[in-house]
């Protein structure tokens, strides 16, 4: 079996596959962590739980800002 230097493991990214992030300051902990560039939730995708408990955190949060807002007008 021959060990070629060029091989990687599957969970590693190579340094050209690497997309420089937003803030170069977390370029190696992204590469540590494996994780590469932040990715956009898609929340669809998460289950069921997760989802009911994220729209209720917003709607708790608007519901602040509105009551907010419409008492600082009286």
């Amino acid at each position: 079996m021959e060990k070629d230097k060029n091989n990687l493991h599957e969970t590693q990214t190579s340094r050209m596959e690497t997309v420089s992030s937003f803030q170069p300051l977390y370029e190696d902990a992204q590469r540590i962590e494996g994780g590469g560039v932040p990715k956009k939730v898609i929340w669809s995708t998460l289950p069921k739980g997760i989802r009911v408990i994220g729209y209720i955190f917003t709607a708790l949060a608007v519901a602040m800002l509105l009551i907010a807002l419409s008492t600082n007008f009286y």
